[in-house]
């Protein structure tokens, strides 16, 4: 594992070490999101025991994750256009590790804020410097297949986190899950330390001491760049969806299918196995149909929300769960076709010079926008909801802390606070479903103006 091409190889078959490559990105992309999903597996315990509401839950898996997650991908992308990427990507793996395994320590909704906040800020740097590790060692006709491997880690991490965290919790406890979950990524730390090479170095000296543009430079060719726009829109809207309905997925099925964690936990990983042939059908259909312009890596990913809105639609408005499962599936498949054509989009878009800014301000959009209103939003609807539906019987937070009637409550105050709950979380998940259609209007749009920006150094 020594050779490192100085450009991507023009062929379609891979060489040994950058199927190495692949393998050990696709690794450390499954920690990085397995670190940051485990607490919709676990946030029902979680919930219970530090008697929180869902807007709390939200805010958890939202804005105090998304926006400390996208923010620092500006500086870390801006790192990785001057350093070496495989050092500050070793770094990075340490931080969110050590701040997942403290998420197991909280005591209080104060303390699992401030540690989810460190997963973020740690987890910030993960897309933007491999993707552009990727992009150097690939072709624009290649990186969809390429960027699908390695972006089917969020269904991988989705059949991983019931597995690890739904089993270890109902042995052990949530916070042991945490702590399990930390481990991983010292072993791949060191991995990516020892044996991740930086491709710049097979560069020529001249390419090898160029330095990049300002980053306000960059950020203004990327918002005159009508097809980035579209595609930050799109991929922002994406986020909303995606962010609030993988967040209470879990929480769906306990309170309107009365599964079992570990039982929901199951079905949340059979949409993981499903996510993953939906990502690798995507990248092999966005590079099959790919043209000079490159309009199916943003067509592909277009097709698959307008059919993850009509599957999820279906599966959280039918009361039979029947019919629920299969449709979460079909869902599955449709919403992960956008993985690696979209990432594949943006660095055929962009310069090789700001490979890694230009994947951060995507990310600002996917997350911060994406993921902080997503999950937010729809803990809010679904507390509103809830209360409209308990008017009558009290303040349903108060009567109903947690969700859940105190104990020694009647039979009929407990099936209130649980319908009510329950009610309030299909609605709010309806209005999440819906969301996916705005973004495949965007993608749609970005057809008309996206280029490949041919890498300089090819």
């Amino acid at each position: 594992m020594t050779d490192v091409p100085a450009s991507p190889a023009p062929g379609r078959l891979w060489r040994p070490y950058q199927i190495y490559v692949v393998g050990l990105l696709l690794a450390v992309t499954v920690c990085n999101y397995l670190d940051r999903i485990v607490l919709g597996v676990l946030q029902e315990p979680i919930k219970i025991e530090l008697g929180l509401t869902d807007a709390q839950l939200g805010l958890l898996t939202g804005p105090a994750f998304a926006l400390f997650y996208s923010l620092s991908g500006i500086p870390a992308a801006r790192f990785a256009e001057r350093f070496n990427r495989a050092r500050l990507m070793a770094i990075a793996i340490t931080a969110w590790s050590a701040m997942t395994a403290l998420c197991g320590v909280a005591q209080n909704f104060a303390q699992l804020l401030l540690f989810r906040i460190g997963v973020g800020a740690g987890e910030g740097g993960c897309i933007p410097i491999s993707h552009s590790i990727l992009a150097d060692y690939f072709t624009p006709k290649q990186r969809g297949v390429v960027m699908s491997v390695v972006s089917s880690a969020p269904p991988l991490a989705t059949i991983l986190a019931p597995i690890i965290g739904g089993l270890v919790a109902e042995v052990w406890g949530w916070r042991m899950a945490f702590l399990v979950l930390g481990l991983p990524g010292v072993v791949l730390a060191l991995l990516v330390w020892f044996t991740l090479k930086e491709p710049r170095q097979a560069q020529p000296k001249a390419e090898q001491t160029k330095k990049p543009a300002t980053f306000w430079a960059d950020f203004r060719w990327l918002i005159r760049t009508p097809a980035f726009v579209f595609v930050l829109v799109g991929g922002a809207f994406v986020g909303i969806a995606n962010a609030g309905i993988a967040g209470f997925t879990v929480s769906f099925l306990l309170r309107t299918h009365e599964f079992t964690l570990s039982q929901a936990g199951g079905i949340v990983g059979m949409t993981g196995a499903a996510g993953l042939v939906g990502a690798m059908l995507g990248g092999v259909l966005a590079d099959r149909f790919s043209d000079d312009r490159g309009r199916s890596y943003v067509l592909v990913p277009a097709l698959g929300s307008g059919l993850a809105a009509v599957a999820y639609l279906v599966a959280f408005g039918v009361p039979n769960a029947g019919w629920a499962v299969p449709f979460l599936l079909a869902a599955a498949v449709a919403y992960n076709m956008k993985n690696g054509p979209l990432y594949a989009a943006i660095q055929n878009i962009v310069p090789s010079t700001m490979r890694a800014t230009g994947v951060a301000v995507f990310m600002v959009g996917a997350t911060v926008v994406g993921s902080t209103v997503g999950p937010l939003l729809t803990g809010i609807i679904s507390d509103t909801v809830a209360g409209q539906r308990f008017d009558g019987l009290g303040t349903f937070a108060v009567t109903c802390p947690g969700g859940r009637a105190p104990e020694g409550a009647t039979e009929a105050l407990t099936a209130a606070c649980a319908q009510a709950s329950a009610g309030g979380l299909q609605v709010a998940l309806l209005v999440m479903s819906g969301i996916f259609l705005v973004s495949m209007v965007f993608l749609a749009i970005a057809a008309r103006t996206i280029r490949i920006n041919e890498p300089t150094a090819a």
